[in-house]
């Protein structure tokens, strides 16, 4: 009876056994289709994330496109360059002062000139605006950014660059960058 007895526990502990072991396999394949749904699922989360990444880049992009042109279209951007070389000649020349001749900050922009008074050891920048022909259809009063670039000629070093920002209103004709 005895034998019997651990014989029947036995068969019904191998059958719990193999009842555990089909429960764990029966798991390790759950957790193999979870990790396989969680990298199908994560690779749909980074693709969705380059497209909508590349699209807002793109959308940037064409927003700062149309940015520029508003900005150009009124009066509020414009890129003028003067370029000056053997400058110490050239400054003995204008005698110490450079006139720009007017030019527009764009197509239907504001009309604007430089002024450059040099001194011995310094110079002033004045920017003017002037009577232009499309006064009448500028926004007044007109917020203007100017940059400014001094590049030294002889090394690729020691530049000067400044912004400054001005709210010009019809009465306004100058405005200057300090501290050259």
């Amino acid at each position: 009876l005895n034998l019997s007895l651990t014989r029947e526990l036995h068969e019904k502990m191998d059958e719990k056994d193999r009842q555990i072991a089909e429960l764990q396999l029966q798991l390790e394949r759950q957790d193999e289709k979870v990790d396989q749904k969680f990298r199908q699922l994560d690779g749909m989360v980074d693709r969705k994330f380059q497209q909508l990444d590349g699209t807002v880049k793109q959308q940037f992009q064409q927003l700062d496109g149309q940015v520029e042109q508003i900005q150009r279209a009124t009066g509020l951007m414009c890129t003028q360059e003067f370029t000056f070389t053997e400058f110490s000649q050239w400054k003995a020349k204008m005698k110490g002062h450079f006139h720009s001749e007017p030019f527009y900050s764009s197509v239907h922009g504001c009309k604007y000139k430089f002024n450059i008074d040099f001194h011995i050891r310094s110079m002033a920048i004045f920017l003017y605006l002037l009577p232009g022909e499309h006064d009448d259809r500028l926004l007044w009063p007109i917020k203007c950014t100017a940059s400014i670039s001094i590049l030294n000629q002889r090394e690729d070093r020691n530049h000067i660059k400044r912004s400054e920002s001005w709210e010009w209103d019809r009465t306004t004709s100058k405005n200057t960058f300090e501290n050259f």
